[in-house]
């Protein structure tokens, strides 16, 4: 296989993880980040809310009370820290990166995120940081950074790439309802299997999460995006689910985005929740030094 430069390798790790992260101006929250995903990464909590369904009061109160259960494993948490091996396939072709994933609540700058993927050595050769309405690319062996305003044109134009805005936050916490897009669901179930269909927030796309619920315990399995034709454009699969800190978290999250003939999986390695972190964890300086090539893009 051609030897790719390190810029290549990780183009398709933060494929999905990039793709979570969300424009304060256009997305509301989107506001994702994940973003991942994440209002000028400064997120404002939008999930938490009772809904209004079109659905008998029984079923209301069923889902309400999912999704309720879903909000909690979120607003328990104010700090995460998570290693992940990355198997990327793309038409045919694997690579593997290794990553590390820092993120934090803060009580001053909302909410942070850190990734790196690491070399041989476990030592940095990409970062991406978002935070406080900024977002920061940098290849550290090329001395190459991107650092703009966090928006979701920037990762278009860097990635040469239609990037789905969505959450971030919700490929971590395995709950596509974070970005507070509740209004209007439709809902069917049978035994511990619940399906629910809803418009995605500009209406151009359907959604479809299936989530079983087991001893009172609702765990998010698959996530479906279909454009107007009924074609998915996007699977995201949840499994092997396992208690950290007392809440449960999926430790393997697959990705798949059938009509680019791409899918990303994440194997989630030593989690830990409400570990302290500091704030400079989140700090761009020391990622831009003054011989670093700061790249612009088109328009700036």
């Amino acid at each position: 296989m051609e030897k790719k430069s390190e810029k290549e390798r990780v183009h398709f790790a933060f494929h999905v993880l990039c793709r979570v992260f969300p424009t304060p101006a256009r997305a509301r929250f989107m506001l994702v980040a994940l973003p991942i995903i994440l209002c000028a990464f400064v997120v404002a909590s939008c999930g938490g809310k009772a809904v209004n369904f079109e659905l008998s009061s029984e079923d209301t109160e069923k889902l309400n009370l999912i999704l309720e259960k879903l909000q909690v494993r979120y607003e328990l948490t104010s700090t995460l820290i998570m290693g992940m091996r990355v198997t990327i396939e793309d038409k045919g072709k694997k690579e593997e990166v290794r990553e590390h994933l820092w993120y934090k609540k803060s009580e001053t700058d909302g909410e942070l995120l850190h990734i790196q993927a690491l070399g041989a050595y476990n030592e940095p050769r990409v970062v991406v940081i978002a935070a406080r309405g900024q977002f920061l690319l940098r290849l550290i062996n090329e001395n190459e950074a991107y650092f703009q305003p966090l928006e979701d044109g920037v990762l278009r134009e860097i990635f040469g790439m239609d990037l789905r805005v969505s959450d971030v936050r919700n490929a971590i916490f395995a709950n596509p309802f974070l970005d507070g897009n509740t209004d209007k669901l439709s809902l069917t179930h049978s035994g511990a299997k619940y399906v629910v269909t809803r418009s995605t927030v500009g209406g151009e796309q359907t959604e479809e999460i299936t989530i079983f619920v087991r001893n009172g315990e609702p765990k998010v399995q698959t996530w479906l995006v279909r454009n107007k034709d009924g074609t998915i454009i996007q699977r995201t699969k949840f499994s092997d689910y396992r208690e950290v800190g007392g809440l449960l978290y999926p430790h393997k999250v697959e990705i798949e985005r059938p009509l680019e003939q791409t899918r990303v999986v994440f194997k989630v390695v030593k989690p830990e929740i409400n570990t302290a972190i500091s704030d400079k964890k989140f700090d761009f300086e020391r990622f831009l030094e003054e011989d670093t090539k700061i790249r612009r893009l088109p328009g700036d």
